[in-house]
């Protein structure tokens, strides 16, 4: 099901994702809320034979997962195969999943750290970089994190684009997380003329959501022609095009990942015996109380 979206007073928002995988039995909802003094997000996973509810999981790490995965998908296919310089502009929350995931799919010899705040790029870098193999560096300036670069990945909140050609020089590869909401970009127009190949993790979404995109093509799916889903490209076994200068993915959010990531914990806590067990409610005993 489609992003639904509503926003109110500055930059609040909320947000639902639904989807259903048939064969595992399974479909549900992910709900969350935005605002400037914080959010939160559930996500409800039903039996898609019977309709019983079976999980209610508080849903920020999930997604923080599931949106790094997809990253991570799209890189494999799309980046070139030779790239060792990465940049990831956000050290956020949800940066450290995104680095994560650059990390599964690719071997590097440097990813460049930068964000606005010199503290919270130096404690991001401090804390991760034990972690992997590869040289992790906090960078003092976007020219610098993006100076020999060849993958880019953005995870911010930018209200703004800030990503211009002027900047990319040598990136071959970007990957466009951040900015899900109308009205928010961190792609300049310029950038995105330049790109020879777009993928986006869902297509309706993205023609809701994308302003990024939205200002490129248009707002009616019908002239996105030259955008292919990922699922599309992973399909038809299709990979990076072979005369592309520069390639890139926009991740909006879609209900199938969370899905997938939500049966998983779902799973692994029943094994486990983790979480509470609610008691079953019947239709009689919720009128009767």
């Amino acid at each position: 099901m489609p992003k639904a979206l509503g926003t109110w007073a500055d930059g609040s928002s909320m947000h639902a994702l639904g989807s259903v995988m048939t064969d595992g039995g399974h479909c549900g909802f992910k709900t969350w809320v935005h605002t400037k003094r914080g959010g939160g997000s559930m996500f409800s996973l039903f039996n898609s034979d019977n309709g019983k509810l079976l999980a209610l999981i508080e849903a920020r790490a999930l997604g923080m997962m599931r949106t790094a995965a997809v990253t991570g998908v799209a890189t494999r296919a799309l980046a070139p195969a030779g790239a060792r310089i990465g940049a990831l502009i956000g050290t956020g929350p949800q940066a450290v999943t995104q680095l994560s995931a650059l990390a599964a799919v690719q071997e590097w010899d440097e990813i460049r750290v930068y964000s606005p705040t010199p503290e919270k790029r130096q404690a991001f870098v401090e804390r991760l970089a034990p972690r992997y193999g590869f040289s992790l560096r906090a960078c003092d300036s976007l020219e610098q994190a993006l100076d020999g670069a060849q993958v880019l990945t953005t995870i911010t909140r930018a209200a703004e684009p800030f990503i211009d050609t002027a900047l990319i020089a040598d990136c071959r590869h970007i990957n466009a997380v951040g900015a899900i909401l109308p009205g928010k970009a961190e792609i300049a127009q310029d950038v995105m003329r330049k790109a020879d190949f777009i993928a986006v993790d869902d297509k309706e979404n993205a023609v809701r959501g994308s302003q990024e995109l939205r200002d490129l093509l248009g707002t009616e799916l019908s002239t996105w022609t030259g955008v292919k889903s990922l699922s599309e490209l992973l399909v038809a076994g299709e990979s990076r095009p072979a005369n592309a200068q520069l390639t890139l993915f926009k991740g909006m959010g879609m209900g199938m990942s969370d899905l997938a990531v939500a049966r998983r914990v779902y799973a692994r806590a029943a094994e486990l015996g983790l979480g509470i067990t609610l008691p079953a409610q019947t239709r009689e005993n919720l009128l009767l109380n």
